[in-house]
Formats: C-alpha cells, structure tokens, sequence
C-alpha cells in the first residue's frame, strides 16, 4: 500500500479568487463540472411519444421569491423534478420554481458551469457525491452546516454511508437527493434451474459465485454463449472495480481520505480475481451472450445467469423482461470469505444538490432543497414519480421500499452499505484511471499490480497538484 506524508483536510479556496480559479480551470479544460465516469442511474431521453414529459417549468407566479433549478435529466425522471417543484409550491406561498432543462453535453454540464464561471448560476443544481469537494475547492458552493443544524438534522437521520459521503471535506457542502445502492446481485432462476443448481439460493461468497459460473458456462467453440457473471462489465471498468475491490475487503482511500490507496493488497486480489476469471472463460472478447439489438441488461437475454443492476435497468426487467427467459432473484453482492465481510461490496452513489455560492436565494433554495430531501411528501413524490432512494432514513418512503419485492433489495443495501466511492476533488481522475488500468489488466496488457500501482500514482499527482494550487 502506498504510503505517503499526511494533508490538511480538502478545503475551499480563498473566496474573493474562487471565481477567477474556476474560470481559468474552465479555460484549461481542469473543472470536470461533470458526471465523467461517477454515475450509473440514468434519467432516459425524452421520446417524441411520451406525452405529457415536461422537463421545464416556469415559477408561479405572485411569489416573494424566485429559485431556479437546473434540471439535468430527461424522460420520466426529469418530469419527476417538475412535479416535485409544482408539489412544493402547493405546500407554500413564499416561494416559486423556476425549472430550467439543462442536460448534460457528453458527460459535463455546460450550461452550469458556464453560468457559474459567469457569476450567473442557478440557485440549485445536481453533483454527484465524489464532485463536491472539486467544487468546494473552486469556492463556488455555499456551505450547508448551519442549515442542516437549524433544521435539526443529524448523522442520525441519515445511513451510515450517505453521512459518510456527506462529511468526507472540513463541512457539508451538498445534500444527498437520490441515492444509488451499487450493487445489489440480481440472478435468473430459470438460468439456475438449467444449469442444476438451487434456483431459489443465490451465491453469499466469492467462491460461491465461481462455482455457480462454472456450472453456468456454455461455449460454441471458443465463444461463450452463456455465461455466470461478467464482472469486469458491472457498468464500466471502474465500477466493477470498486464493487470487487470491495467485496475483497479492500480500501481506496487511506482512513483520513487524504492517500488514494487501489493498490491495496486486497483490491489487487479483487482485480486479479476477475483477470483469472476473464482467462477461465476464454477472454474477455469471447463474449457471444446478447443479440445486438437488445435493450434491456444482459440477463434479460437468458444467457447471462447473475448480474448487477440500478434500480432503473431491474425494473425494467422485472416489467419488460421476457418470462419464458428471465425470472429474476435480488440478494446483496458476495464477498470473498476471509477478506470482506458479508454485504460488505455494497457501496454507494447517487446525485446530491448543491446551492451555488453566488446565487441569489440561499435561504429560499434551502427551503425547496430540504422539502425535496427530508420532508415526507418530497420524498415520497420522487418515490412515486421516479423511484428514487433518499438517504435520509426518516422517509416513510423506505417502507415502500421494504414492501415491494423487487425494489426491498436496495433499501437492504442502503442500510448496510459502509462503503462510498472515492470523495475527492480529483475523484473523475481516479474513475478514469481505473477505467483504462482495470481494462488493460483484463485484456493482458498488464498485471494487476502493475495496474493499480499506476492508478495510485496517477491519482496522488493529482491530489497534490489541486492541494497546491488550492490550500
């Protein structure tokens, strides 16, 4: 494991230089205001046939204050955030909503960080959990602490590693809205039953699930045309690692969160796990398992027997999903028996929002913020509307959750994850130096070792680099 001299806590910039900084990044190409390799939950675009989307609104009208929201997503889960800001002017009389589609440009948000750097940004708008210590460090976010003190709100109220998320920096800088509960383990019953196994007894360990996949496999000559899992393809290389890393008991961050530790020893087991597994099928490129027009995950194809999914993509399956291939079963991730613990893999995502620092309606856009993240009928709205999994623990919505099988899994995870993705300013760095290292190693290309000693590396560079330009 990497070891290295410890640094103070990530901080915010000097605040009178915070805008000019964050300019000049821009300029530089060095502000990734974006979702670069960080997100697995994806909102669908707008379909000329679904009637009724509506991804914009205009505030009511006759209100004393005015907050603008911007609005990354498309389809049903952008209609969503629509309906919630009309609910929440129903609940009040102060304040209007201004919903403004903003979507992404590939994988960076344009339009925000456009206004931001202008001194024009919304009063809210959306980061994932690893971006906001990047954005605290541009000074050009406005800290929560004395709102979610005022409102009461504690560790307590939230699960262990949404708080963990929450106060990785020197202070709270942005509020958990969705939440992503990366990776429950969905497995088709009707893939077990063919292959002889127990449909109804999922793997719980590493070797569980290696055995499973060896009496799964089937080849065509060196094609694979069925297959147990594909885990260097848990939504990107990146993903996949954290999920096995984790599973294998390992950490990616030293305990002050100041090291970017993937070449811990036991992460290097976890990557060299699915190395040897790519081998023992054949390799990576031997993959013959879904048709190329399919649009639903690879286990709907009834080739695949386990798989990872979102909330998003398991619904679909569970709705759209052919029976006479796919009957799906929902447990928590295995773990590698004498290195992880049980649930242990689990670990969490998701979307916070944020208030820019130079907006103009902090009080107001904490008001709406808080109604979207804690309040009953926010969350249950966004519960109804777009299936999404609030981190705050009081919600009644986690008893939807609990009462529907095939979401209960993902309240389960949320409560027993303890592990978060990497929170740093340099965190879409680690995501992409992973993604081209894990793959590399897959492929041949390199060892395991070899693969993550570079991404440790490259990392802490960069950790060095944005501390000394932002003490």
């Amino acid at each position: 494991m990497t070891s290295r001299p410890p640094h103070p806590p990530t901080r915010p910039a000097a605040r009178d230089v915070s805008r000019r900084a964050f300019l000049a990044a821009i300029a530089a190409g060095g502000a990734a205001i974006g979702l670069a390799g960080c997100t697995v939950i994806s909102g669908g675009a707008v379909a000329a046939d679904q009637q009724g989307i509506r991804l914009s609104k205009d505030p009511a009208p006759g209100r004393a204050h005015v907050v603008e929201m911007y609005n990354i997503w498309g389809g049903t889960l952008g209609n969503a955030w629509v309906l919630l800001a009309e609910l929440y002017e129903q609940s009040q009389s102060h304040t209007g909503v201004r919903v403004t589609y903003a979507p992404l440009s590939g994988n960076t948000q344009i339009r925000l960080q456009t206004a931001i750097a202008a001194g024009t940004p919304p009063d809210l708008a959306f980061c994932t959990p690893e971006e906001y210590p990047q954005f605290a460090g541009y000074g050009v976010v406005t800290r929560l602490d004395g709102y979610m003190r005022k409102a009461g709100l504690t560790e307590q109220d939230y699960a262990p590693a949404v708080w963990k998320q929450m106060t990785a920096t020197d202070g709270i800088w942005a509020h958990p809205v969705l939440v992503d509960v990366n990776f429950p383990l969905f497995w088709n019953k009707l893939v077990f039953a063919d292959a002889g196994l127990d449909p109804e007894a999922p793997p719980k360990t590493i070797d569980e699930l290696d055995r499973f996949s060896d009496a799964i496999l089937k080849k065509d000559g060196r094609r694979v045309t069925r297959i147990g899992t594909i885990p260097w393809d848990y939504y990107g290389f990146s993903n996949s690692m954290f999920t096995l890393g984790f599973a294998f008991g390992g950490k990616f961050m030293s305990d002050d969160n100041q090291v970017a530790t993937p070449d811990d020893d036991n992460i290097v087991q976890g990557l060299q796990w699915m190395c040897d597994y790519a081998k023992k099928v054949g390799g990576a490129s031997q993959l013959a398992v879904t048709a190329p027009s399919q649009t639903l995950p690879s286990i709907a194809s009834g080739n695949v027997g386990m798989a990872p999914m979102t909330t998003t993509d398991s619904s679909n399956v569970f709705k759209q999903g052919d029976k006479a291939k796919v009957e799906l079963g929902a447990a928590l991730f295995p773990y590698a028996e004498g290195l992880g613990k049980p649930g242990g893999a689990t670990w969490l995502g998701g979307y916070d929002l944020f208030i820019p620092k130079e907006s103009t309606e902090h009080d107001a856009a904490w008001d709406f913020l808080q109604f979207a993240t804690t309040s009953d009928a926010g969350t249950e709205a966004n519960f109804e509307n777009a299936t999404l999994l609030p981190g705050y623990t009081e919600s009644p919505v986690l008893d939807e959750f609990r009462k529907d099988p095939t979401v209960a899994v993902y309240r389960e995870g949320l409560l027993a994850a303890r592990n978060i993705r990497p929170t740093i300013p340099v965190a879409s760095t680690y995501a992409t130096a992973l993604d081209v290292a894990v793959s590399s190693a897959i492929y041949g290309q390199t060892t395991p070792e070899r693969a993550l000693k570079s991404v440790a590396a490259q990392v802490n560079s960069a950790l060095d680099e944005f501390r000394k330009e932002h003490p």
